[in-house]
């Protein structure tokens, strides 16, 4: 009797081992999936935006990206030249520097720094791109997805962000005019374009 009992003791301590193992394995590979998911997930630009750089700064010979983290002084700063919270998608912004070459013997120069936006109309996301020059003032804002009036992504209203500088308002109504009817999504892009500007700029700023 007293070497059956051992035997079945045995045999069934052998069963909770194979199954904590089995449990054991499970987990770390869970664990494993889930870092490298999470890996995945918040990786820069998965596809090169190369057309649209292209468009927003034709006369570059070569684009430099830059995948950047801002600080918690960076953001702060930030925030408060904007009034309220960055999005979560900014805090790891990717930049791109446009290169260009003025000669064949002269060196390539970084010319300017190109940021891709969201921002959020009536209608949904609008996806935009701001260009800022090495003085930090907005070169240029093109929207690439909008779902708003058509009369947002023409001329006679992006061409007004030209030229202006974090310090000012990027206010409807004030130093921008909307295209009729549009005054929402149209504060929507003028907030998103200064937004693009102070993070280009604090990225860049020299300490």
């Amino acid at each position: 009797m007293r070497l059956g009992f051992h035997f079945f003791h045995n045999m069934f301590m052998i069963f909770l081992y194979h199954k904590t193992m089995k449990r054991t394995v499970f987990w770390s590979f869970a664990a494993a999936a889930s870092v490298i998911f999470s890996v995945t997930c918040s990786a820069h630009d998965l596809v090169w935006p190369g057309e649209k750089l292209k468009a927003l700064f034709p006369q570059a010979d070569s684009f430099e990206q830059k995948n950047l983290y801002v600080s918690d002084e960076q953001k702060s700063s930030i925030e408060k030249s904007l009034g309220g919270r960055l999005p979560e998608e900014d805090l790891k912004p990717s930049i791109y520097l446009a290169i260009i070459k003025t000669g064949a013997d002269s060196p390539p120069r970084k010319a300017a720094a190109i940021m891709f936006i969201d921002a959020f109309g009536e209608g949904g996301k609008i996806e935009m791109g701001v260009v800022v020059s090495g003085k930090g003032d907005l070169m240029k804002v093109q929207i690439f997805e909008n779902k708003e009036s058509s009369k947002l992504v023409q001329q006679a209203f992006l061409r007004q962000f030209e030229g202006k500088k974090a310090t000012e308002l990027f206010k409807i109504g004030s130093d921008i005019t909307a295209p009729a009817g549009t005054d929402k999504p149209a504060q929507a892009i003028a907030s998103g374009a200064r937004r693009g500007l102070l993070i280009i700029n604090e990225m860049f700023r020299k300490k």
